[in-house]
């Protein structure tokens, strides 16, 4: 899906957060399921990580905070028992990233 019809739409790092705060939100109200107030903070967390799962990042930098963000998820999942694999994959990306936006901006890091 192109960047463009995301003009008005917040930035990767804004719309994790925002999911944050409503899963946070989800989870405190897991003993009232069936309350009109638990299902429209479940509809919000649904349409903010289909917003997250829609997002194209513009560069490295974007890319690796939506990468982060489901190795999050994932680790939380599976209560850490493939934590070794998670943590392979996180430096896989921190080492590839940092190289490309190294030599994007003419940095070291």
């Amino acid at each position: 899906m192109p960047r463009s019809d995301q003009d008005n739409v917040a930035s990767a790092a804004e719309l994790i957060a925002q999911f944050k705060i409503a899963q946070h939100q989800m989870f405190g109200l897991v003993d009232e399921y069936e309350t009109e107030q638990f299902h429209s903070v479940e509809k919000d967390t649904t349409r903010l990580l289909a917003s997250i799962a829609r997002f194209e990042p513009v560069d490295a930098k974007e890319f690796r905070t939506l990468a982060r963000f489901y190795l999050d998820l994932l680790e939380d999942e599976d209560g850490g028992y493939n934590k070794h694999l998670h943590d392979c994959l996180r430096q896989l990306i921190d080492r590839h990233v940092t190289r490309y936006v190294d030599s994007e901006t003419g940095e070291g890091g």
